[in-house]
């Protein structure tokens, strides 16, 4: 079957699993009330999403040594199909086991990127690999676009269980074509030398300095690109005045502006052969338009300042992720080391909105908030320029 093909079941899956994530997201302003909690509480249906891969990121690489790529994109989905089915039977009963079922959908989130990249570079050679890297790294912002003006309406229509039923729904249609139409090589591990030989692997992988400092800016990333997509509503809805329907609106802008330009980093860093000046100019531009932010006065500063954040984010986490492979060229390190910058990446993504949103709420000021995003933006951006004149990308043999 053509490389392509593959690739696009793929990202339609990716789409999948980012519908579950962020439905959340356009009806956090409706659901605070109902389950009587604050917004820090209520925030972290979306950053328990990310715990499993707290956990099983690392260990993912290993499910992925043990059972192949195809087991585990399959059970991606299956994790789905289960997680969102017991949250349309509690959703609008009980916010602790909705909680629960977040952890059970967020269990697919934990290997989805680590696989994706692992069946790329299985599917393209590497010379051709930007490209499609570049595209698989834009699903989480259509998964957004599409959450962002599908699920608010929905759930006015046919209520809250709505949104994991139809979520639920197209993770089975994933499934499917998931399992009749991807493929994989299997490398499964046999006894226990290569059980050895797996940990001498591991070891190995997370001694490269360039891996560590890459995983810690794309944790950094993470925080601000997961605290904003959770925070735009309501920045709009409670410091701008914005209806929910609006504010939706906008914030579907921030997806939709980093779509095309998740493409554009791999074909840049395919044609200049630069991927670490490409980077640290986006993180550079993430941290100039986070601290933005504060100066916005009307509905032209909205569009710009999203329209900069989404650019310099999308371009930012795509670099990282063309650039590890590029860095790692063994493949038996290759999913060890995407898994920890992975785990990094959820790491940000767990702890920022609650934290952000605490800050808020303790110092009853959205400006302390954006001044801490500002700050993690610049410790990711110092990361990446200690890791540019450290590798020397260019001339670096790797591991």
């Amino acid at each position: 079957m053509d490389k392509w093909i593959k690739f696009a079941v793929l990202y339609l899956g990716g789409v999948i699993v980012c519908l579950s994530q962020f439905k959340i997201v356009p009806v956090m302003h409706e659901l605070a009330p109902f389950f009587q909690v604050s917004s820090s509480k209520l925030s972290w249906l979306m950053s328990v999403f990310s715990l499993a891969g707290l956990v099983l990121a690392i260990p993912g690489a290993a499910f992925l040594s043990r059972f192949g790529g195809k087991k585990l994109a399959v059970s991606i989905m299956v994790f789905l199909v289960i997680g969102n089915l017991l949250g349309a039977l509690v959703a609008e009963h009980n916010f602790y086991l909705l909680l629960l079922s977040r952890i059970i959908e967020g269990i697919s989130f934990s290997v989805t990127v680590m696989v994706g990249i692992v069946l790329i570079s299985h599917w393209f050679p590497q010379h051709e690999t930007g490209l499609p890297i570049g595209i698989y790294g834009t699903f989480p912002a259509l998964g957004s676009l599409i959450a962002m003006n599908a699920f608010l309406p929905m759930m006015k229509l046919w209520g809250i269980s709505s949104l994991w039923l139809s979520v639920a729904a197209v993770s089975v249609i994933g499934l499917v074509l998931y399992y009749w139409l991807l493929d994989a090589p299997e490398h499964v591990v046999k006894d226990t030398q290569q059980e050895k030989a797996k940990s001498s692997i591991l070891a190995q992988a997370f001694k490269n300095k360039f891996v560590l400092t890459l995983a810690f800016s794309q944790g950094c990333m993470a925080f601000v690109l997961f605290t904003f997509i959770i925070i735009y509503p309501k920045i709009f809805i409670d410091f701008y005045q914005l209806s929910p329907e609006s504010a939706n609106f906008y914030a579907s802008l921030f997806a939709l502006f980093g779509i095309p330009f998740g493409a554009l980093a791999g074909y840049l860093i395919d044609k200049t052969g630069k991927p670490g000046l490409i980077t640290l100019l986006s993180f550079a531009l993430m941290t100039l338009a986070t601290l933005y932010t504060v100066f916005l006065q009307g509905h032209f500063t909205y569009v710009l300042q999203m329209f900069l954040l989404s650019t310099a984010i999308s371009l930012a986490s795509t670099s990282v992720m063309i650039t590890v492979p590029k860095i790692v060229k063994q493949k038996e390190l290759l999913g060890y080391s995407v898994s920890f910058v992975t785990q990094m990446y959820y790491i940000g993504n767990f702890v920022g909105a609650p934290l952000v949103l605490w800050v808020v709420e303790t110092t009853g000021s959205w400006m302390m908030g954006i001044y801490l995003m500002t700050g993690v933006s610049l410790l990711g951006t110092l990361g990446i320029f200690y890791f540019v004149i450290s590798s020397q990308l260019d001339k670096n043999k790797a591991v």
